[in-house]
């Protein structure tokens, strides 16, 4: 199996409910400063997300904070997992790891630049 982010190999997060995806960038390959931030969606159904890359970082953490459920997939599998639920329980993507683990940023979380709303994770259209 291929690796996250390689050969069509794309990391969806699917949500219900209000609640906002939370991702943390880090182990820069470049020095450059951990990148913390959310992007929130006030939808009473299901959101889909697509969580990106940067070359620039190596690991790539993300929970849901929201009432209702989240899970992620990756690529054309229909295996679904559920999605961490706090820094300490995060959802990790390894750059070329061909599965989601499961680990606690929070050290890595205290030295991060916030980027609210500028980071890797994006909302997929309805109509997509």
């Amino acid at each position: 199996m291929s690796g996250i982010f390689t050969n069509g190999q794309t990391l969806v997060v699917t949500t219900t409910g209000p609640g906002k995806l939370n991702l943390l960038s880090y182990q820069s390959n470049g020095g450059v400063v951990n990148v913390i931030g959310s992007v929130s969606t006030s939808k009473a159904g299901e959101t889909r997300f697509l969580i990106s890359h940067s070359y620039t970082f190596e690991r790539f953490a993300f929970y849901w904070d929201g009432a209702g459920e989240a899970v992620y997939g990756i690529g054309a599998s229909l295996l679904r997992q559920p999605v961490g639920r706090s820094w300490s329980n995060a959802s990790l993507a390894s750059w070329g790891s061909p599965a989601i683990t499961t680990a606690d940023v929070s050290v890595q979380v205290k030295t991060a630049v916030n980027r609210d709303n500028q980071i890797t994770a994006f909302i997929i259209p309805d109509l997509i």
